[in-house]
Formats: C-alpha cells, structure tokens, sequence
C-alpha cells in the first residue's frame, strides 16, 4: 500500500496541472453540451475537430520515433546542453522534421468549390444585398449583378 501511495505521488500523471488541465476541459465540454442548440451535434463535431490535431501530432510523433529510433533523444539533448550552438542545431532539427511530418496533415481543406457552388438562398437575397451594397458604398468598384 504505502508503494503504490509513493507511485501515485511521484507519477508524472498525477500533477497538480493535469488535474486542471483535464477537469477544466471537462467543464468546458459539458457547458458546450449542455448549452447546444442541437442536443449535444455541435459539441460531438467540435471535439471531432479537436481530435484531429491530436491524432495527427501523434501520428507525426510515431513517425519521427521510428525515423529517429537510432537517436535517444534524451542523451541528444544533454549533450547539446553543454554548448549553446549545439543545443540551437539538435532543436532545430528535430522541430523542422516534426514540422514536415505535420506538414502532411495540414493539407487537407475541408471547403466547398464557391466557383461552382452557389447556395439555394442566394438568389433570394441577392436584391436585398445589392440594395445594401449601393447604399452603403456607391462607388464600389465591384457592384453585384
């Protein structure tokens, strides 16, 4: 018992910090859900956005591991440590590759093609935005047709 109790208090997951990094997301989800519109559909798409990112600096840390496995990390920095110069290249490096991993997840945009697409509204409120538009600033040099 009194093993575990030393565990418990010196295991890295059990900071002071991840308790309120942890119970304040939480709390920030439950207001998101219960303040929905949409009985909790908007709360499920923004932690699915959420977790995107997240699996993808994961996946991007799996690849730099396996890229790296011949590198310890940790005796790479304590050697770096002793020099300014080596520190800045060992720091450098690592960040570049991490960013070119990440790289490959960022390029994919979710948008819609606006040159072809033009939503079913649109023409119902064209007069209404073109009115809008000429009072608001005649000499626009783009006016809406």
């Amino acid at each position: 018992m009194k093993y575990m109790r030393n565990f418990i208090r010196n295991c890295a997951y059990f900071r002071k910090r991840n308790y309120f990094l942890v119970g304040g997301s939480f709390l920030v989800i439950l207001y998101l859900y219960l303040t929905d519109p949409n009985n909790g559909a908007l709360t499920a798409m923004f932690i699915q956005q959420l977790t995107i990112p997240i699996v993808a600096v994961w996946f991007a840390y799996l690849a730099r591991a396996a890229l790296f496995d011949y590198l310890d990390m940790q005796e790479l920095y304590e050697k770096a440590k002793t020099s300014a110069v080596g520190s800045a290249i060992a720091f450098v490096g690592v960040c570049l590759v991490f960013f070119g991993l990440l790289g490959l997840f960022g390029s994919s945009a979710k948008a819609a093609e606006v040159t072809t697409y033009i939503p079913n509204k649109a023409t119902l409120y064209l007069p209404i935005v073109k009115a809008e538009q000429h009072t608001l600033w005649v000499d626009h040099p783009k006016t809406i047709v």
